[in-house]
């Protein structure tokens, strides 16, 4: 979805923003009922970060990406003070972002 956002006629980056933001809450949730660890049902990516590196330490270097991209997930939807608008640029970051994310989950779901 993040992907077609982008690729309209006319550009969508903060739907984009938003779409990466799910995806890698979609991919940490699942490595995480994957393992059966309960987890508080939110959409705060640090925690669940918190969760998966519990168990595997290796996640922890995902913290970066996840710090960004974070913010996508109420700031695009609610006004948020100080948030900025994702511009193309951010949203194509947020797109390599969540496949990084992706990525390193699958990898890390054989392990």
């Amino acid at each position: 979805m993040a992907r077609r956002a982008m690729s309209a006629g006319n550009p969508l980056p903060a739907m984009a923003c938003y779409h990466c933001q799910q995806c890698a809450e979609k991919y940490l949730k699942g490595f995480l009922v994957s393992r059966s660890i309960a987890f508080r049902p939110v959409h705060d990516l640090l925690y669940l970060l918190q969760q998966c590196s519990a168990l595997q330490p290796a996640f922890e270097e995902l913290a970066p990406i996840v710090v960004i991209l974070g913010r996508y997930g109420a700031g695009v939807r609610y006004p948020v003070q100080g948030f900025e608008e994702p511009d193309v640029e951010a949203a194509n970051e947020a797109i390599k972002s969540a496949e990084t994310v992706s990525a390193f989950v699958t990898q890390n779901m054989q392990l």
